[in-house]
């Protein structure tokens, strides 16, 4: 290959490729035919043909140039979706009634966290015969005065997404006495201690088709009407001795733990309740054992309801069947004024502990109010079946059968400053006091000086504890009381209450007189 070959091929290729790029570049820069008209498919719709354009005359006028149609707006995004009424964020408020609420606007949640202090004074006198020494086997021992934080607790309600209720409460002030191992020395001073404990602890489902309601956790059984009317609201220092006769009240504080269903019928003139519990005598809320159930049942009416007229009258039954707790059974009964914790208390009747195969309770109820005047009175029946006295150290007793216990009392309140008590149309039960006229020594524009409400009571109690071969005694009570409201949450409660103490198997028989004075305050 000689080199005027290559040197020709290099200056053709050179020269056909300034040509290629000037013709790129002509092409390019002349002038092209219009664009057809573009689709209007997508406007006129999936399917459509275009309209064709009419050919141009060369010469003819044209018409205009149709300006572009106006953009339709574009379509809105479509709102969220509501959000339900159940879930929406609530607002809340602070409200006081008779204690400080959290509660939202629609009542859907509430919390209310409360507290109670009742502080008692007593003085005593007492037969000689029945203050003989619990080791002589005759007495009940002796009755000192004294002065004792009777209750201190605090507790926490409310409403959980309006369908739920709860409450919690504690008391601190559980006598617990202890004796060194191996001795049955009396309790002292020294031995005793008080100890935390719960009370209410449960959780309440509203609306349930036709139960009503259902609660669990530790509760009041639904027995007597005195043992369901609130301890804030006591027309006493203390309720009656049918309180430590019947089982479901006497050793636990009144609260068992369980499950009950209650509700009102015909316009809430109707009231029943039934539940079942563990049956336990633990002032700590638990219990523990095969078996040891009870079915509790109350069943309540209002015959007479005119409320505008501050005018009731109620009536009501209870039944309670029980499994006793390690097939004994024991009723022990306290004074009507107390100073000091449980276990140093004088028991005024004491069966000790019986061997038993069951137990049976019965109740009947009744109250009435007329304006500023209020009758309560209730009935009942402790029979215990298969009753053998338990030897604590040696065999039991002879056979007893069934034993049959009973009591009742009568009581009449009177206020002086014209209230009158109202009712609890939802639990069947007595609410708190309000005062007309709350107490203050200081006069204001709107209103003088304030007396706060004054109420006057008396209540008879009877009680047989004794039967064949269980000579526990027989009680007789009167007991006066006189009641100062100052407001809805505070008060001072002055007692007089003299008890006989009667056939009993022993010589430990007298009379026991007590004067007991409370302050009290809650919120």
């Amino acid at each position: 290959m000689n080199r005027t070959w290559v040197r020709n091929a290099l200056g053709g290729a050179l020269t056909g490729g300034v040509l290629f790029f000037a013709a790129i570049k002509a092409w390019a820069q002349a002038p092209q035919p219009p664009l057809p008209p573009p689709t209007v498919e997508l406007i006129a719709g999936p399917g459509a043909l275009p309209e064709a354009a009419p050919p141009a005359v060369p010469g003819a006028a044209q018409p205009p140039t149709p300006a572009p149609p106006t953009p339709a707006p574009p379509t809105p995004a479509p709102p969220p979706p509501a959000q339900s009424p159940a879930l929406a964020k609530p607002t809340f408020e602070t409200v006081w009634n008779n204690g400080l609420y959290v509660q939202s606007t629609d009542k859907r949640f509430v919390s209310h966290w409360g507290a109670t202090v009742q502080y008692d004074f007593s003085w005593y006198t007492a037969s000689p015969a029945l203050e003989q020494g619990l080791r002589s086997g005759e007495g009940v021992g002796k009755f000192n005065d004294g002065a004792n934080l009777r209750r201190a607790r605090i507790f926490t309600e409310g409403t959980l997404w309006e369908a739920v209720d709860y409450k919690f409460e504690l008391e601190f002030m559980n006598g617990i006495g202890f004796s060194p191992a191996g001795t049955t020395n009396e309790a002292t001073a020294g031995s005793v201690t008080n100890s935390p404990g719960p009370t209410d602890a449960w959780l309440n489902f509203k609306d349930v088709p036709l139960l009503g309601n259902v609660r669990l956790g530790s509760q009041k059984e639904w027995f007597s009407l005195e043992h369901l009317n609130n301890y804030r609201a006591l027309e006493f220092l203390e309720r009656s001795y049918l309180f430590d006769l019947a089982q479901p009240t006497a050793f636990n504080n009144g609260f068992s733990p369980g499950i009950s269903a209650f509700r009102t019928w015909a316009k809430a003139r109707v009231f029943t309740a039934v539940g079942a519990y563990k049956n336990e005598s633990d002032l700590l809320g638990f219990g523990v054992g095969d078996g040891q159930y009870a079915v509790t049942g109350r069943v309540a009416a209002l015959p007479v309801w005119m409320p505008d007229d501050k005018v009731f009258w109620h009536v009501g039954g209870a039944m309670s069947h029980r499994d006793p707790v390690e097939d004994r059974v024991q009723v022990r009964i306290r004074d009507n004024v107390r100073n000091a914790p449980f276990p140093l208390l004088p028991l005024l009747v004491n069966t000790n502990l019986l061997d038993a195969t069951s137990q049976t309770l019965y109740n009947v109820e009744t109250a009435a109010v007329w304006g500023p005047l209020t009758f309560q009175s209730e009935y009942t029946a402790n029979v215990i079946n298969g009753v053998r006295t338990a030897g604590l150290t040696g065999p039991p007793g002879p056979p007893q059968g069934t034993i049959f216990f009973q009591g009742y009392y009568a009581e009449t309140m009177l206020f002086l400053t014209g209230e009158s008590r109202t009712w609890n149309a939802r639990y069947f039960f007595f609410d708190r006091v309000a005062p007309l006229r709350p107490f203050k020594f200081r006069r204001t524009a709107c209103d003088g000086y304030g007396p706060g409400a004054w109420e006057v009571a008396v209540r008879y109690t009877y009680i047989d504890a004794s039967n064949k071969a269980i000579w526990a005694g027989r009680l007789d009570s009167v007991t006066l009381g006189l009641n100062w409201y100052v407001n809805t949450n505070a008060r001072l409660q002055l007692n007089y209450d003299y008890t006989r103490v009667g056939d009993k198997g022993n010589s430990g028989q007298g009379h026991v007189s007590a004067v007991g004075l409370r302050t009290q305050f809650d919120f």
